[in-house]
């Protein structure tokens, strides 16, 4: 009843008139095809006839619903009088003494605007939205089977005959094309045979033999013939033959009888592939770099008038407007050098290579032919602006528990570029805000509060393995990159003040393409708090003594603090962004030592150099606490992978372990190292943070809320069907899922609410992994993705044993404790 309902409503309301000659394009459908799959044969299908887009395969198509309600709709007579007012106001605008610029082009948009309702007799809105009617004649379907059974030829399978049958028993006018493949037995190869008279080619192409893309047994697919050709275009051009192209290369298929009729009737034979000579000269020409010329200025601009500084360094020839640039940096990523084979490739890894400085507005390449077998290779890159300054003032607003709050901040930025002559990037950014802060626990009725904050970030980046750029000097090429950073942050909260002043450094190699390596050798956070000795104040620092004594060691978190550690974090990820249904891996491996330097001390809990130069300042009206010193190792693997199953659809799963040993003696990690889950990227069931944990209950204010859960030992998976139903400015997906995951303490804790239930144990661990599923919408606009996904909890561990199934107690009802979970988010999850 409601999709018959969905069908009036949509399908037949509103539609335009068909003549006699032409129907409804309802559906394209394949059968008899076994080898060749439905998306590429969809792919011959001409746009013109390919049908409306239907959401969920559901019998209606509402965006040709729209597209004939615009038309339908549409008033010619008023479009064409508010377009001659439009007109008459441009051209008064235009002989105005006070000429806006900006005000002309805001008319010239609406005038283009209505004249394009005019021309398609239809608003812009419903003309964005909506969708023509998709007609289709027989003799449009009878083209369409001519270009299958040729591209069925193209590909191997050249008995392949195709037919075509068309159903309009549903409906006089909607028509649903078959296309009836039958395949044959496809063309196979048997052996490759490259020819060339150029014996230098002949003997460069037999070396590399190995690499080709097209194998015995392989059908004669002109695609794999075309790629092959590309391929040897590719090798030749890598090795000095710099005229060359694949008008140069021809192919036919054979046998060794040279027999047609046996060709046919085997449907299998020898493919040839030769490589001809020019017709001017005997042989293809092969060329050296005479010179090598890096010009770090743009030719074509008016800057050109300063006299130039020309410098030959390792043979290359530097021309410079700017002294400064460093050119001793430069020309180790300058892979082409003077006397070396012409190639292609290392003139597209050069400007990648300039490029990856990050101080040059574009690197471009020209190639000059000298004399014979001789040529000139320029590069160009013009430097990018030496300072940059930034300022985004915005507001904010941040609700929680029925209680909202508007905030603003001001960031400032600053950024330099090439002032030490190193090719560096110095940046500087300051922000001042006053932004609301969720309590973390309850200690008031109101459950957000003003906070002042103000920061400083200072950072240096170097293209450089700064301080060992002379010992490793082969990885120049792989994108070295060396940040220093030093940061001060002042926020009062309204419990009390809190600085963090920060330091680290990170070095990055960029392995390949995909692989990434980052270390850092200091990374150290020094963090002075102080809590007020008022009500507010006492009431928070008692609520965290008190939940201390729960075995939530959330007190630490806002202690007075120093946390140092060195990591390494390794990162392969091959995803497409362009194509996010396709298939891809990614896996992440971290691992952290945190206050390595205590091991190495007589006072493993204390550093008498910190504690001297950085004293606790507690007045009077402050409670006292101690500063808390960490040492703890941490390991991190995250493997994710993305199986495409066709064009429209595919799924993803994600593994995500992660351990942590706080072997302190306050047993205790850093807030921002601890292990959190739940939330939009994690068990989508269960919100930010509150899961966990084990199969004790999570630790709540007053108010009843969860506060978040931190955990040492991190289990961690995801399932997720993905498919494309619709096109509304972008792609709008569903997904379906299945979220499963804990996180459990290292250490006993001794709290009775909390023994043999947080810390993990081989023996019940299993019974303690919490199970989410639910459904998710993403509006897919190509440079960014809105998510939104609902949760469901399927079994709660912190429930008691026999009761954790709670799938039955899902209710529709709002706040509900079994009920949807909702979830916004930026991306994919995984």
């Amino acid at each position: 009843m409601l999709v018959l309902l969905l069908e009036t409503l949509f399908s037949c309301k509103n539609n335009v008139p068909i003549d006699n000659n032409r129907y409804i394009l309802w559906r394209n459908d394949f059968k008899g095809n076994q080898k060749v799959i439905d998306e590429e044969l969809e792919q011959i299908i001409p746009f013109a006839q390919k049908e409306n887009s239907k959401p969920l395969e559901l019998p209606i198509t509402p965006r040709v619903w729209w597209y004939n309600f615009g038309r339908n709709t549409f008033n010619p007579v008023k479009s064409e009088r508010k377009l001659g007012k439009l007109i008459k106001v441009l051209e008064e605008d235009k002989t105005a003494k006070t000429l806006s610029a900006r005000k002309i082009q805001k008319i010239e948009k609406k005038i283009e605007r209505f004249q394009g309702n005019l021309q398609e007799q239809s608003g812009w809105l419903w003309r964005n939205i909506g969708e023509k009617q998709v007609l289709i004649s027989q003799a449009n379907v009878a083209e369409t089977t001519l270009k299958m059974k040729k591209f069925l030829y193209d590909v191997g399978f050249r008995d392949a005959e195709v037919a075509y049958n068309l159903d309009s028993s549903s409906s006089k006018k909607k028509l649903k094309v078959t296309y009836i493949i039958d395949e044959k037995k496809g063309y196979t190869v048997d052996t490759i045979q490259y020819v060339s008279s150029d014996k230098n080619i002949d003997s460069l192409v037999q070396t590399n033999k190995s690499k080709q893309l097209i194998a015995s047994g392989d059908l004669f697919d002109l695609r794999l013939v075309a790629a092959e050709k590309l391929r040897l275009e590719q090798l030749l051009k890598n090795n000095g033959y710099y005229n060359f192209n694949n008008k140069f290369i021809t192919h036919g298929a054979a046998n060794f009888e040279n027999d047609e009729s046996l060709f046919v009737k085997r449907k299998r034979g020898n493919l040839k592939i030769e490589i001809q000579n020019p017709d001017t000269k005997p042989t293809h020409e092969r060329f050296t770099v005479e010179e090598v010329i890096f010009k770090a200025f743009d030719p074509n601009s008016n800057s050109t008038f300063i006299k130039p500084d020309t410098v030959f360094y390792n043979g290359v020839k530097f021309i410079r407007l700017d002294r400064n640039v460093p050119i001793n940096i430069i020309s180790p990523r300058i892979i082409s050098k003077p006397g070396s084979i012409y190639r292609v490739a290392d003139i597209m890894e050069t400007q990648r290579q300039v490029s990856l400085f990050n101080q040059f507005a574009f690197a471009s390449s020209q190639v000059k032919p000298l004399s014979p077998g001789q040529l000139s290779l320029e590069y160009f890159a013009p430097l990018l602006e030496k300072y940059t300054f930034g300022i985004s003032p915005g507001i904010n607003n941040i609700y929680n528990d029925g209680s909202t709050f508007f905030g603003f901040g001001v960031p400032v930025s600053l950024t330099g570029r090439n002032l030490l002559k190193k090719l560096e990037i110095f940046e500087g950014s300051f922000r001042a805000s006053y932004e609301g802060q969720p309590s973390p626990i309850n200690t008031s009725n109101k459950s957000i509060r003003g906070s002042l904050e103000l920061g400083l970030n200072l950072n240096l980046t170097l293209p450089t393995l700064w301080p060992f750029q002379g010992q490793l000097k082969q990885l120049n090429l792989k994108n070295p990159r060396t940040i220093l950073g030093i940061g001060y942050n002042y926020s009062e909260p309204f419990w009390g003040k809190r600085l963090n002043f920060k330091l680290n450094t990170n070095h990055s190699i960029q392995f390949s393409k995909n692989a990434f390596l980052y270390l850092s050798v200091l990374d150290a956070h020094l963090i002075n708090t102080i809590y007020f000795n008022n009500q507010p104040g006492q009431e928070f620092y008692n609520s965290l003594l008190n939940l201390q004594q729960q075995g939530n060691n959330l007190k630490i978190t806002f202690d007075p603090q120093f946390v140092s550690s060195l990591n390494s974090n390794f990162v392969y990820n091959n995803q497409n962004p362009s194509k996010p249904l396709s298939s891809s891996k990614f896996f992440r491996l971290f691992l952290e030592s945190g206050g390595t330097v205590l091991n190495f001390l007589d006072n493993k809990e204390r550093i008498k150099l910190i504690e001297k130069v950085f004293p606790l300042k507690q007045s009077e009206n402050s409670i006292d606490s101690v500063r808390a010193y960490f040492r703890f190792v941490k390991l991190n693997a995250d493997y994710r992978r993305s199986i495409g199953i066709n064009a429209k659809s595919s799924y993803a799963y994600r593994f995500n372990l992660g351990i942590a040993n706080p072997y302190g003696n306050n047993r205790s990690m850093p807030y921002d190292k601890n292990f959190f889950i739940g939330g939009s990227n994690s068990v989508r069931a269960w919100a930010p943070r509150t899961l966990g944990t084990g199969s004790s209950k999570p630790d709540t204010t007053a108010a009843g809320n969860t506060i978040p859960q931190p955990g040492d030992i991190l289990l961690e998976s995801s399932i997720e069907y993905r498919i494309k139903v619709l096109r509304f400015a972008g792609d709008i997906q569903l997904a379906g899922f299945i979220d499963a995951g804990n996180v459990w303490k290292w250490h006993q804790t001794q709290a009775a609410a909390k023994f043999e239930k947080a810390n993990f144990d081989f023996r019940r661990f299993y019974k303690e992994i919490a199970v989410g599923t639910g459904f998710g919408l993403r509006w897919d606009l190509s440079y960014f993705l809105f998510r939104f996904d609902w949760g469901i909890k399927v079994f709660d561990p912190s429930r008691d044993q026999g009761s954790r199934f709670v799938l039955d107690d899902f209710s529709l009802k709002r706040k509900q404790q079994y009920g949807l979970n909702w979830n916004f988010g930026i991306g994919y999850p995984f």
